[in-house]
């Protein structure tokens, strides 16, 4: 009980484009994962270059792919590759782009570490429920801390003083870390991960 029982899932019939058994492991909201993933590599080249514009315009790609693949995973159930890899790109895709912020003078080192200790700790926590076959489900916290940290990021594109609003999304990490804490510690964090993996297929 306490959400930690994770039910199966009985899977609809083979749409697109993996999948073994009744277990997906490729859908459309992880190609959309995968192409912010592969955004970020030009993103950063552009932070680099000085070419704030453009990077901007890779960085608003990856957030829209962000909330889109999270609209299109609620409609069509997650996949065992899914609900690792889109917080994982998540946590990696804003690191990234704050170590090349920090390497432009535009956010001090200080910031770049305190942003990454409670993304450390959270990633951590879902690669480990998720290994357990559960999830760790976004709640309000989680999710304005995400939107503060957008906003931080993407005023970073437009001027220097973004630094003071990327401070206020460190803060907001922190709380939401700390809520997801208090969370576990109560027993209610994770919840019921699909799909599960029948007994023939696990090693």
């Amino acid at each position: 009980m306490g959400g930690f029982e994770a039910p199966n899932y009985k899977q609809p019939a083979l749409d697109f484009p993996f999948a073994l058994g009744n277990i997906r492991f490729v859908r459309w909201a992880d190609l959309l994962t995968t192409s912010r993933a592969l955004a970020l590599a030009p993103l950063v080249w552009a932070i680099l270059d000085q070419r704030f514009t453009l990077g901007l315009g890779f960085f608003l790609f990856g957030v829209a792919t962000d909330i889109l693949d999270g609209w299109v995973a609620r409609r069509q159930k997650p996949t065992v590759l899914g609900q690792l890899l889109d917080p994982l790109v998540d946590k990696i895709f804003y690191f990234a782009v704050a170590v090349a912020f920090h390497v432009m003078g535009r956010l001090p080192l200080l910031a770049v570490l305190l942003f990454l200790l409670p993304q450390a700790g959270i990633g951590l926590g879902t690669l480990v429920l998720w290994r357990r076959k559960h999830v760790l489900r976004a709640r309000w916290p989680g999710k304005a801390a995400a939107a503060l940290t957008a906003l931080a990021t993407g005023l970073l594109f437009l001027t220097p003083q973004g630094v003071w609003v990327y401070w206020a999304a460190v803060a907001a990490q922190f709380g939401a870390a700390l809520y997801y804490l208090v969370l576990q510690a109560k027993g209610k964090t994770p919840e019921a991960a699909g799909p599960e993996i029948p007994a023939k297929s696990r090693p």
